[in-house]
């Protein structure tokens, strides 16, 4: 009885804001083809509907989210986003037109939706309903329902919090299994708003789509930026890869003795040793041989192209570069 009431609580929630969006309880009604009375007892959580007016009330919902119908893209995923409706605006207009978005301003409104396996995933901000976030993706991932969706913390704008309870903020998030913290007022700080843009919207892209790689390989990422590295790793787990983080040229070459990496993307412009020496050295290594070595960096010209395949490099990218990019170029190693 208890499970019953429940239901009818989350059906009512769901009604109410389908009523919204149609204006009446007439309208909602006629669309729904349903009598007006049994409508009434729905709204007051006094029963639960049919599966099939459940479902009509689910597209209500999600149609009232998308633009108009000459707009629409087919087939788009339903990205749900968590956040205040400042943040919303601003993760909105990151994302564009590729996603259904669907904002949710409670945690009400958040569960009532993943509950009914209307999203395919979940973007929440720090800022949802007085820095919520925590707690909505620990009640996601503790519903049986839920917990596979692809859950993306991240800042969406800036706050007071200092660097040390950001990094508690990502490894937070981590432990309680996101697949990502994203902070983009930082991304935009260290790399500039395009960069920002294009690492958050990869992000929402792997999550989305949840493409396993055919085969699994060992990546090391070597990135003196812990936001851009981290951003990188966690999209390659995404892809169903096994990604390792180094911070330096030092740290790459220890861990890649331990992990004995299939391919690594390096940052060229590190601090100390460069990406180029860095890349000499792993070629030099018995387990770097043969290993595919991938460019990531803000050096695009000619020379630049030729200094890094003279280093060893196999791919050259110039910052920023879409995930599709660079899973394709790990898609055409020889080993």
């Amino acid at each position: 009885m208890g499970d019953d009431k429940l239901d009818a609580q989350t059906s009512a929630r769901l009604l109410k804001r389908a009523l919204a969006a149609k204006g009446t309880r007439e309208k909602l009604a006629e669309v729904l083809g349903v009598h007006p009375h049994d409508l009434a007892l729905w709204l007051a959580a006094k029963a639960f509907p049919p599966e099939a007016v459940f479902e009509k009330v689910l597209d209500i919902i999600l149609d009232d989210s998308e633009p108009a119908a000459s707009t629409r893209r087919p087939e788009r995923k339903r990205v749900l986003i968590a956040e205040s409706r400042d943040g919303f605006q601003t993760l909105a207009a990151i994302l564009g037109t590729e996603f259904t978005l669907v904002a949710v301003h409670t945690m009400n409104e958040g569960m009532d939706l993943v509950r009914s396996h209307a999203v395919d995933a979940i973007v929440c901000g720090q800022h949802f309903e007085g820095s919520q976030m925590l707690a909505f993706l620990q009640s996601v991932k503790a519903h049986p329902g839920s917990a596979n969706i692809p859950f993306i913390c991240c800042r969406a704008t800036p706050t007071s919090l200092r660097t040390t309870a950001l990094a508690a903020m990502r490894e937070a998030c981590e432990a309680l299994g996101a697949v990502a913290y994203i902070d983009l007022p930082e991304l935009e700080l260290n790399a500039g708003a395009e960069r920002a843009a294009v690492e958050f919207r990869d992000a929402v892209r792997a999550a989305v789509r949840l493409k396993t790689a055919a085969q699994t390989l060992r990546i090391l990422v070597v990135d003196d930026n812990p936001d851009a590295a981290h951003t990188l790793t966690a999209l390659l787990r995404i892809a169903g890869h096994d990604p390792y983080k180094a911070s330096s040229g030092e740290e790459a070459l220890r861990l890649g003795a331990e992990t004995q990496p299939h391919a690594a993307l390096l940052d060229i412009g590190l601090k100390g040793m460069s990406g180029y020496t860095l890349a000499e050295k792993i070629r030099r290594a018995p387990w770097g041989e043969s290993m595919t070595l991938i460019a990531v960096t803000g050096r695009a010209n000619p020379e630049d192209v030729a200094h890094a395949m003279q280093a060893g490099f196999d791919h050259h990218f110039a910052k920023p570069v879409t995930l599709e990019r660079l899973l394709e170029a790990l898609a055409s190693r020889k080993n």
